[in-house]
């Protein structure tokens, strides 16, 4: 009996069969690849036109406008006087990644007041950024509605189902974008974030605040695809310690000087479009490095202090980031997060630091340790030739955005020597914690955990009862791979590191994560209490492409 995924995977081989523009050369020896006309292998796609850095400014989408209230029974539960409503459109439409390339077309979310605009250049790659504020009580979260008008016959890859999944959020279940919990074209789907602190149900509420999540499509099979192709938006949030005002709280950097940036890679045709390759599953690498849906863009700083929430948005690769001019020389900066939100204390003075696809680091540069005129990179020096893992760290590398310094402005933020602290595990939980082992390996030309295949989400690989502490043993037995492991509902906190404290950015009463990198042959143990929701959630390796080929893992909680 054919199942709805069994038809999406035969519509997405005919849609990429019709699809010469998104991802296609000339067909190799393989005849099943010659007739769907999509490279075999990433040797076999051409490579991106030229294009001239810097000659576009960076692209900041804006934050959505909220609507008037609306009923909904799905997220009734959820919903009281301070709730916030709003709703996007999932669409196809042309924007402009480089002057210098023809417009291209892109899946991405718009702000449905917003009208859509038949002028390209109009049009994000990048949806619009969420800015909300954590909720004290019940009933004054978000709920988002997402319209699905993406074309029921589109060509190309990927296919137009869709589950949103807002990444590191607390939520439950049903809003979590569960792999197999899609919706089509013409249909729409409430999502509810009571944007509640972990433990709130208990009375037992955590500091576990997030400051930098991203929302993404999530599908069964297709996530790489859906999110090369666009759908992908910041969702940042702040609370009363963390303000989004630089003269309260901690008077970090605020309002324009805090600036998300998305970090991907892609590969284009002449034309324009987009080239992905269908049958690369051990990680697709592009050969354009974009900033928020731009091709190496400008960006005119003053001489103050900023804060950049990265985001790695790539399907696979991995990026170890300097601040430089163009002679190389490097300069210093502070990291005040990570993807589980501000760190204990800041990491000062760090010359640079590592992205793997789904983390985020927050760090803030003082720009007026420059002149005006100044120019400077961010410059990525970690070279990495194919999917599998990256490689060596080079003494130069591409760069990605070139900050052009102007004049000095009024600067009232700083980075305080605190900022949201907590104490690590107390050793009487860990010893009482559940502990659990997921071996994240191959299996018959497949990625797997403990052996199962993401096609075993009809049951879960373990259950985790509410509120329990427990220690989950994540090891790499797949060889020379590297994996970025993603667990939803709650924060990790990093205990070891191949047996071994783990370095500063990811210990335990230093930093949370949600995201933890597994390189070859390593292993961590990681701490875990799910709180609150009750359901059905996921965890699994954050190359996309190794998500869907399938290394993914249900989990309940009870």
């Amino acid at each position: 009996m054919l199942t709805r995924r069994d038809l999406l995977k035969a519509g997405a081989w005919t849609s990429a069969a019709a699809a010469l523009p998104f991802g296609c050369t000339s067909p190799d020896s393989d005849p099943r690849k010659a007739r769907l006309g999509v490279a075999a292998a990433r040797d076999a796609i051409s490579p991106s036109p030229p294009t001239t850095p810097f000659v576009m400014d960076l692209p900041i989408p804006p934050a959505p406008l909220p609507v008037a209230p609306f009923a909904s029974p799905d997220a009734a539960p959820f919903i009281g006087p301070g709730t916030k409503f709003y709703e996007l459109v999932e669409e196809e439409r042309l924007v402009q990644v480089h002057p210098q390339l023809p417009p291209t077309l892109v899946w991405g979310y718009r702000d449905i007041n917003v009208p859509r605009s038949s002028v390209p250049s109009a049009n994000f790659a990048v949806g619009p950024t969420f800015r909300v504020k954590m909720a004290t009580g019940a009933g004054q979260g978000v709920v988002v509605r997402q319209h699905n008008q993406l074309p029921a016959n589109h060509q190309g890859f990927g296919v137009p189902f869709t589950t949103v999944h807002l990444h590191g959020a607390h939520t439950e279940s049903r809003s979590d974008g569960y792999p197999t919990l899609d919706f089509g074209p013409g249909e729409s789907f409430d999502y509810a974030y009571p944007m509640r602190a972990p433990g709130f149900s208990t009375g037992t509420p955590s500091n576990d605040i997030p400051s930098t999540l991203w929302y993404h499509d999530h599908l069964i099979d297709f996530t790489r695809q859906n999110v090369y192709r666009g759908l992908v938006g910041f969702y940042l949030v702040f609370d009363d310690l963390d303000t989004g005002d630089e003269t309260t709280g901690l008077q970090l950097p605020s309002g324009p000087f805090d600036v998300p940036l998305v970090v991907q890679d892609r590969v284009f045709a002449a034309d324009g479009s987009l080239v992905y390759d269908v049958f690369n599953h051990n990680g697709f690498l592009g050969d354009k490095l974009l900033v928020n849906g731009a091709i190496q863009p400008r960006f005119h700083v003053a001489r103050r202090k900023y804060r950049f929430r990265f985001l790695d948005g790539s399907n696979a690769r991995f990026y170890q980031i300097f601040l430089a001019a163009a002679d190389g020389q490097t300069f210093r900066f502070d990291q005040i997060a990570t993807e589980g939100g501000l760190l204990s204390a800041p990491i000062r003075a760090l010359e640079s630091f590592r992205l793997a696809p789904a983390l985020r680091v927050e760090i803030v540069i003082d720009f007026s340790q420059f002149q005006p005129g100044d120019v400077v990179y961010l410059e990525n020096r970690l070279e990495q030739v194919d999917g599998r893992r990256p490689g060596d760290l080079l003494p130069r590398g591409p760069q990605l955005l070139k900050f052009i310094v102007g004049e000095a402005v009024p600067d009232p933020s700083h980075v305080p020597d605190v900022l949201r602290p907590f104490a690590p595990i107390a050793p009487a939980v860990l010893a009482a914690a559940i502990r659990r082992e997921f071996q994240f390996n191959r299996q018959q030309g497949a990625w797997a955990i403990n052996g199962l295949l993401a096609g075993d989400l009809s049951f879960p690989i373990t259950q985790s009862p509410l509120d329990t502490p427990e220690i989950w043993h994540l090891v790499n037995g797949g060889g020379g791979w590297a994996h970025p492991v993603h667990i939803h509902l709650d924060y990790m906190r990093v205990l070891t590191r191949n047996g071994h404290l783990p370095p500063i950015d990811e210990r335990d009463g230093v930093a949370k994560r949600d995201t933890v990198i597994l390189g070859p042959g390593e292993e961590v143990e990681v701490f875990l209490r799910f709180r609150d929701f009750a359901g059905r959630y996921v965890f699994h390796c954050h190359n996309l492409e190794h998500e869907d080929m399938a290394m993914m893992a249900r989990f309940d909680t009870l």
